[in-house]
């Protein structure tokens, strides 16, 4: 498997440059997210380990809301969060926030089980639903954003080739 050496020193660097290195860094989180209370000698081991539980810990719900909201856009095409690679202020707001902090909630207590999210979704009356258009639901969310209707989809050629062979 891998070896770990020990970490080099890590500069900030003035404006980017690699040749202006400034003060010494330590191994930490960026501010606005909180600290990793790491010591400045801490192995590579160690560093790997505690950036990992901060990554899965229940104090930081980004990493299951992220999860999550990929494994709804697999099952309807587009995530609750129609920009998956940016659930922050640049991205769309989700449309249904407190389904997205629910099933991520889901995740994190049921030991970041993925078949448990695949069969929460699979089992709900939204992902059962017909997708046979109505008009006066057209009238009001034509692209289903509110999930009214099953979102219809391309059927990848593996789901062609098994039906034809069955």
């Amino acid at each position: 498997a891998g070896t770990f050496a020990t970490p080099t020193e890590i500069r900030r660097l003035y404006r980017g440059d690699f040749t202006a290195p400034r003060e010494v860094v330590g191994p930490d989180a960026l501010e606005v997210f909180g600290t990793l209370g790491l010591a400045a000698d801490a192995s590579d081991g160690e560093r790997r380990l505690t950036f990992a539980n901060w990554v899965a810990s229940k104090e930081n719900p980004l990493t299951a809301r992220v999860i999550v909201n990929r494994v709804w856009q697999f099952h309807f095409g587009t995530g609750i969060v129609d920009t998956p690679s940016d659930l922050g202020k640049a991205g769309t707001l989700p449309s249904h926030p407190e389904l997205l902090d629910f099933l991520a909630s889901e995740l994190m207590e049921n030991g970041w089980s993925l078949k448990h999210i695949h069969r929460l979704i699979m089992e709900s009356a939204t992902y059962q639903q017909s997708s046979r258009p109505r008009r006066e639901a057209i009238a009001v969310d034509a692209g289903a954003r509110l999930l009214w209707r099953f979102p219809p989809r391309r059927m990848e050629a593996e789901v062609i080739r098994d039906s034809i062979l069955h």
